[in-house]
Formats: C-alpha cells, sequence, structure tokens
C-alpha cells in the first residue's frame, strides 16, 4: 500500500471545485480536450505511471478521479480509471454544444471578422489561447511529451479539437493567415513540447483576448493601433501640390483593386508635417489609418526586428479591412551601421525587407527623418519617394494662425513663422497652457514657452529677425523709375535674375531685396561685405562660393550689401588677390540660376565687367515730396501720434535729401528717447539729415562723385 504524494493543496481542500482550476463555462470543453489528449493521443502513459499512481493531482480532480488517488487499497487496478475516462469522453463527445468564455467568444468573434478566420481557425485560436493561459491545459498537453515534431504537433490538434489534418496543415501553411500574421506559428526549429512547439504573436495579445473587454483594435495595439485624426487639410500641403496630385490617385487606386506591394516613402526633417500629411491623406481617401506600434501594452519601446514583426502581423490582421498603414520612424529596420569587415549590420536582411516591400497587401507609408539612412537599393523598392520640406513662410504663418487660437496678433505670427522650427503641435501644447491661465500678455507667454521647448530641442530661441521687412514697408516709398511691384512679380514667374540696386545709403536699396523673397515666399540670405572679406589668401573667394551654394540649398533670395567691397574695378586692382575674388564672383554670378540682388552706394567703383552680369542696374534716389509725406503720415499712425496738420505737410515736403532710412532711425530713437509730439519728430528727421552734410556739399556715397 502507498500514500501519494501530492503535489498541490487544491485536493486537500474539502470545498474543491473545479472552477479553482478553469473558467466554470470550460468546463465541458476542457474535460473534452484533456480526455482526448490522455485517451485517444496515448497521453495517459504519462497521467498514470507503471505503478497505478497519477502523476497530476490537478487533473485527478478535475477529472473526479480522486477516489482512485487517494485510495491506500490495491483494489483497483489500472484498467478501472481508463474505463471511467472512456465512459467521460464518450458522454462528452455526444455533447453538442460547449460553451465557452464570454470574453474570449466575443473577441474571437471581432478577430475572425476583421481577418475572415474560418471556424477551423478560429477553435484553434481558441485552443491555443486557453491552453497558454490556463495552468491545468498546459499540464494536459505536457502528458504528450517534450520532444514533439511539427507534424507530431499538427496530428495532436487535429485529435484535440476533431479537425481534419489537411485543415490543421492549411491553418498553418506558410501563406495562411496565421503565418502572415505571425498570430499563431509552429517553431519548425527545435522538438519542444506542444505548449512551447505553438507560438503566439505575443503573450500580451493572449491575455487580452481572454481578459479584456474591449474594442479588438486594443486587442491589436502590440502591433497596430488606430490613428487620431488631423487638424489640418490637404490644403495645408499646398507647398508639394505636384506630388499630392498624383499620389492621392494613386492611393486611391490602389485601395479600390487591393493592389499588392504599394509603398510610399515620406522623408525630411523633423516636424515638416510627414505624420500628420499621412493622416490627413486617410481622412481624404476615407479610409482607416493604423500605424505599427512603437511600443507595447506597458508602454515599453519595441525594438526594430519587433515591429516588423507586429507590421507583418498588421498586413494580414487588417488585410479585409479598407485601410493604409503608417510605419513611423523606419530608420530602425532601415538604417545601417558600418562595418569593415562584412556588409552593414542593419542591411544583412536586405533581400527579406525586398520581400515585405513587394508583397504587402496593404498600401503602407514609410516615414524617415534620416534619407541617407536607407541603402539606395531600398529607396528604389519605394512607389514614391516624397520629400517634405520645411513649409515656404506663408504656409507657416497660415498653419500658426489656424493652431493660435486667436492669442496672437498678426506681427507675432509673421515672428513666429520665421523659425522653420516651429511645428504645429508646438503651437498647440503652448497654446493649451496659455489658453488655461490669466496671463495680460499672451504672445510674451506664447514666446516664453516655445522658447523653452525649442531650447530642450537643441534650436535656436525665437530671435527677432533682423532680415525681416520693416513694420512699415511700400515700394510705394521708394524713388526708382521702375514699378517696383510689376518688378516683384516679374521675378516671381521667372523664378531667376541678377540685379544691381544703387543709390545713396538708406535709400532701401536691401529692404527691396527682402520685399522681393516675402512676395516670392523665400527665405532671404543677407550677406554683408564683412561676412565674405577674409584675411586669408583664397578666403574670400570661398567665402562667396560658399555663399551662393548656401542661397542655392535654400532656394533663398541672396543679397550682397555693400558688393562694392569685393566687386571693385580690376583695372584699379593693386593686389592680385583683388582681382581673383572679382573673378570668383562674376563666375559664381554667372552659373547661378536663382534670384541674386547686389547693392552698393559706390557704383562708379564697380568693376565694369560685372554691370554685365546684371540683368537690372535700378537707381534708388531720395524720397520725393509726396513720398515723403505719405511715409511720414504711416510713421505716425505706428507711433501713435496725432494725425498732422496741413502746416506739417509743407515741413515735411520741403525736407530734402530724405530717405526711408532716416525715418527707420528716428523710430529706433523713440525706444530709448520717446519722440513727444510732431514738431519733434519732424525735428529728428531734419537732424538725419544735416548728419549728411548735404548743406555743405560733402555728400555721402554716391552723390559725393
Amino acid at each position: 500500500m502507498r500514500r501519494r504524494k501530492r503535489n498541490t493543496a487544491t485536493i486537500i481542500d474539502e470545498n474543491f471545485s473545479k472552477s479553482q482550476l478553469i473558467d466554470s463555462k470550460l468546463i465541458d470543453k476542457a474535460s473534452l480536450w484533456i480526455l482526448r489528449i490522455i485517451l485517444n493521443l496515448g497521453g495517459h502513459r504519462e497521467f498514470i505511471d507503471k505503478d497505478n499512481d497519477f502523476r497530476n493531482e490537478n487533473i485527478v480532480a478535475f477529472l473526479d478521479l480522486m477516489k482512485y488517488g487517494l485510495m491506500e487499497s490495491e483494489e483497483y487496478k489500472r484498467s478501472e480509471p481508463i474505463e471511467i475516462m472512456k465512459q467521460q469522453l464518450a458522454s462528452l463527445e455526444k455533447q453538442k454544444k460547449f460553451t465557452s468564455s464570454k470574453i474570449l467568444t466575443k473577441n474571437i468573434k471581432q478577430l475572425s471578422n476583421l481577418m475572415s478566420l474560418n471556424k477551423y481557425e478560429a477553435q484553434i485560436l481558441e485552443f491555443i489561447i486557453l491552453m497558454k493561459q490556463y495552468e491545468l491545459l498546459s499540464e494536459a498537453v505536457g502528458f504528450l511529451g517534450n520532444e514533439l515534431n511539427s507534424s507530431q504537433v499538427k496530428r495532436a490538434l487535429s485529435v484535440i479539437l476533431d479537425i481534419p489534418r489537411k485543415d490543421i496543415d492549411t491553418a498553418f501553411a506558410s501563406s495562411s493567415k496565421f503565418s502572415k500574421s505571425t498570430l499563431l506559428t509552429i517553431d519548425k526549429t527545435n522538438l519542444y513540447s506542444l505548449d512551447r512547439k505553438l507560438d503566439s504573436i505575443s503573450d500580451v495579445f493572449l491575455d487580452n483576448m481572454l481578459n479584456l473587454d474591449e474594442d479588438i483594435s486594443v486587442m491589436i495595439k502590440d502591433s497596430v493601433k488606430m490613428c487620431d485624426a488631423s487638424e489640418l487639410v490637404l490644403k495645408d500641403y499646398t507647398h508639394i501640390n505636384k506630388d499630392i496630385d498624383i499620389l492621392v490617385p494613386y492611393l486611391q487606386h490602389s485601395i479600390d483593386n487591393k493592389q499588392t506591394g504599394v509603398n510610399i516613402l515620406l522623408y525630411g526633417l523633423p516636424g515638416t508635417g510627414k505624420t500628420e500629411l499621412v493622416k490627413v491623406l486617410s481622412k481624404e481617401l476615407s479610409v482607416k489609418l493604423f500605424e505599427v506600434s512603437y511600443s507595447n501594452m506597458d508602454e515599453e519601446s519595441i525594438d526594430g526586428p519587433s515591429r516588423l514583426k507586429a507590421y507583418k502581423s498588421a498586413q494580414s490582421i487588417l488585410s479585409n479591412q479598407k485601410t493604409i498603414l503608417m510605419y513611423d520612424e523606419a530608420e530602425d529596420i532601415f538604417e545601417s551601421s558600418f562595418s569593415f569587415f562584412g556588409p552593414p549590420q542593419r542591411q544583412k536582411d536586405k533581400a527579406w525587407i525586398n520581400r515585405v516591400l513587394e508583397t504587402n497587401t496593404i498600401p503602407t507609408i514609410w516615414i524617415t527623418n534620416n534619407i541617407r539612412s536607407i541603402d539606395n537599393a531600398l529607396v528604389r523598392r519605394f512607389d514614391m519617394s516624397i520629400e517634405l520640406p520645411i513649409p515656404p513662410k506663408s504656409k507657416r504663418e497660415e498653419i500658426i494662425k489656424n493652431y493660435s487660437n486667436n492669442l496672437l496678433d498678426a506681427n507675432s505670427i509673421k515672428q513666429l513663422a520665421q523659425n522653420e522650427d516651429i511645428a504645429p503641435a508646438l503651437i498647440t501644447s503652448a497654446v493649451k497652457v496659455v489658453s488655461s491661465i490669466s496671463t495680460k500678455n499672451t504672445n510674451e507667454a506664447l514666446t516664453h514657452i516655445l522658447n523653452n521647448t525649442l531650447k530642450a530641442q537643441g534650436y535656436d530661441e525665437l530671435k527677432k529677425d533682423n532680415n525681416a521687412l520693416p513694420t512699415i514697408y511700400n515700394p510705394d516709398f521708394i524713388n526708382t523709375t521702375v514699378n517696383l511691384n510689376e518688378l516683384a512679380c516679374g521675378i516671381k514667374e521667372t523664378g531667376s535674375a541678377r540685379l544691381c540696386l544703387y543709390g545713396a545709403p538708406g535709400t532701401g536699396k536691401s529692404a527691396f531685396g527682402k520685399y522681393i523673397a516675402d512676395v516670392l515666399d523665400k527665405p532671404v540670405l543677407l550677406k554683408k561685405g564683412s561676412d565674405l572679406i577674409s584675411m586669408y589668401i583664397g578666403g574670400t573667394e570661398k567665402n562667396i562660393a560658399n555663399a551662393f551654394r548656401e542661397a542655392k540649398n535654400e532656394n533663398a533670395v541672396l543679397v550682397f550689401d555693400e558688393v562694392d567691397s569685393f566687386l571693385a574695378d580690376r583695372t584699379q586692382a593693386k593686389q592680385s588677390w583683388e582681382v581673383t575674388q572679382v573673378n570668383e564672383m562674376l563666375v559664381q554670378m554667372e552659373n547661378f540660376e536663382g534670384i541674386f540682388i547686389a547693392t552698393t552706394n559706390l557704383m562708379d567703383n564697380l568693376d565694369k565687367a560685372s554691370l554685365r552680369r546684371f540683368d537690372l542696374k535700378l537707381e534708388f534716389d531720395f524720397l520725393k515730396a509726396e513720398q515723403s509725406w505719405n511715409i511720414f503720415l504711416s510713421y505716425c499712425k505706428d507711433l501713435k501720434l496725432p494725425k498732422p496738420s496741413a502746416s506739417f505737410k509743407r515741413a515735411v515736403e520741403s525736407l530734402r535729401y530724405l530717405t526711408p532710412g532716416d525715418f527707420a532711425a528716428v523710430t529706433r530713437q523713440n525706444r530709448f528717447r520717446p519722440i513727444r509730439n510732431i514738431q519733434d519728430f519732424v525735428v529728428r528727421l531734419e537732424d538725419e539729415i544735416a548728419v549728411k552734410n548735404v548743406s555743405s556739399g560733402k555728400v555721402m556715397g554716391f552723390l559725393s562723385s
């Protein structure tokens, strides 16, 4: 007579209930599966040892075999519990309907609808979830041994679930929904027990399917998550209209025709709106947008290989949905690391990635901040590669205005738009803070918050734009022989021009260069003589070449102020470097296809050959009487001075040699030396003229010659 060692406390409890081991709704179904394992698959050889002892008391209790395991008498033979279990199995085999977990049933139905799983696939999924989640079932499949191959696993599933073997083979074929999605897979590399041979997309997914009563999108969050809608619209991307006009109909065609291998690459600097564009596209196409997850249910980051696995899962899980996929931060799989002794580590699976790009069933938009991280051989696999540049200033103004919730005035919006690093999300966050507090100066508060964020991101803080046009600027205030508005529009049409603007200091030459940039919605690159002239031999030439290169790269209007400093008449040169820097300047001008503006106060000193390189030479003269009065009225309004009387009109119009620069200088004085009244304003303008020594004939600039 022998007494068994009990390895659990379950049986000792006189109040034992089977629901302690498994959900009460699953008792009959679990009993059927366990009995098939023991009786139909030979599990009895592990369940009952050669001494007629049971090896698992949980299952003994669950199958109501406790008296055979606890009796000390040898009157019971090995065959008796077998016969009891056969009777139990026969009874269960006749049962037509089995209940299951309510939550699990609901979630499997959701997933089946999403993936179009057939009834056998749904049964397999249910069994594996329960086997992985309940110790009772994992102990039962352990009776089948620890060294099963794939064929044995499939046979076991066929018997346990009473599914034809051919349907088990189909469910796990390489082209099956399980395999493509990696939802369920069989490990073919090693011999393991049944529960270890069968793998799933993640343990979290299995747990959620059994316990989480949520929408199916939550269940698959480890793979993909549905994206929120964007507040932007397609017209916010007019700066890439040519790409949008091709991309939208192509994606529409791909979705309507379920085209495979559709992949779009978006690249560009952070903050240019790549992610928002994808959201806008999904809204435009009236399809759902899912993003390949970069974090799991615990909000822990997922590495590149795991994200690719998630991507592969999403392709199958969502294959029957009208949707597009977004793979943001694609650098984690495309970025290569250099090696002297072999191929880049991230690119060694290039062939596999190529197959992924060629066979995906859902149109996918890949996003990267670093196009150089992607091998050229991979880039050509994309149907379209689209760069999202920083939006032009006018578009940035429009976006900032839309996002600022009317908390910013027009001047503040213009100032913020000068900074290319301010993304819409930064404005939204700052507005959220400022809107919730009471402050007298919202502009200052917003700027302070934005500066803190820009600083934390490693960007320059907001500064006053020295290249911005004056608050009061009107080309009608410039005295030239050409209509400057028409000239700017003409340059906008052609996109190319070389201008030489000459005249006395302060007549508005540099400001007109900024005005052209404003009309063309381009940045302005202003270079003074001090920026370009170098004390080292060849340094000036290098700086000149770099300036033209920078203007080309930034698509900027290039303005050389005081160009006479390095474009002097070569016939008067005394040193060789004076000639070489002029030569370099002429070569760069000749080859530059953008907009170049040179300003000078000393027209007669310029190299005569250089003048032929300019499309237009335009003189800027002192203000006419009417212009002086109009600009005076504008500044009075800006300075909040009373409207001048007619007597002041005569005084202002009588001022000779007045320039827009004189008004700007007096206005700057006002910051630390406030203008008291209209008369004071006139006197200060007279003082500015007096400094020019025009009364004694000592006129600065080109008038002195």
